[in-house]
């Protein structure tokens, strides 16, 4: 395919085709690729290189604005293979294809460096709950919140207390989070006891006080870690099987 380059935003008709190139974990955007083939998002491998499609981007006339389409679905796309594949990179939308041109070609608008390379070969399929997180990001504005916190990286204190709190806002309580079967009360206490400590976690802890004293059993930032995602998957895991 012959493409012809442009740093402009100039206005293009959207009847055609717009393609967004993706950066990202290689591994993590190959199982992606297999699993994400609906029209809301298509991604392709392509040599070196991961194209997503959408029919977000059909109504788009200029590139900015499939640019902003593109990147509100790369951070959900981040925050669902950060909970299905465990991936800490971010996938980020990059270098937007233009619809084709008359000759074939097409006008790249050029808004990342997009650099891609492909390791190993994948023979499982652990992606395959996206399509539904995806879906679910797209009609709950809780769920697509939440993902695209996860999809950051971020696995500080502050960062998972952040997400606890959503978590048990989502949910109605922690009793209700118990009832689920996503943690126990107790180890809900544990992660705030732990999280509030400056004794313990010193700048890390969410008070710069000791207010209370501090845990006998303090919880390790590795079971935070888990505890946090386990509530992030019960919750998106309930409202997919609701078909809420």
């Amino acid at each position: 395919m012959s493409w012809t380059l442009s740093r402009s935003l100039g206005i293009i008709a959207g009847s055609m085709t717009w393609r967004v190139q993706l950066a990202g974990d290689p591994s993590a955007l190959r199982e992606l690729a297999k699993v994400m083939q609906t029209p809301e998002a298509t991604i392709h491998e392509e040599g070196s290189a991961f194209v997503l499609e959408s029919t977000h981007f059909t109504s788009c006339t200029e590139s900015g604005e499939v640019q902003a389409q593109a990147a509100k679905l790369a951070e959900w796309l981040s925050g669902t293979a950060a909970l299905a594949l465990g991936t800490r990179t971010p996938i980020t939308a990059g270098a937007i294809e233009g619809p084709p041109a008359p000759n074939g070609g097409r006008s790249i608008y050029v808004t990342a460096t997009v650099a891609v390379h492909v390791r190993g070969t994948e023979t499982i399929h652990p992606a395959d709950a996206v399509r539904a997180w995806l879906s679910l990001a797209q009609r709950r504005p809780q769920v697509a919140d939440v993902l695209r916190q996860w999809g950051t990286g971020a696995r500080d204190w502050y960062t998972l207390y952040q997400l606890r709190e959503k978590i048990e806002a989502a949910a109605g309580g922690d009793g209700q989070i118990a009832a689920r079967g996503w943690a126990s009360r107790a180890k809900l206490r544990r992660f705030d006891h732990t999280a509030n400590s400056q004794a313990i976690l010193g700048d890390a802890a969410r008070h710069g006080v000791q207010r209370t004293t501090p845990p006998a059993n303090p919880m390790t930032l590795g079971e935070a870690q888990q505890l946090i995602e386990r509530l992030i998957r019960g919750w998106v895991e309930e409202l997919r099987a609701s078909g809420s």
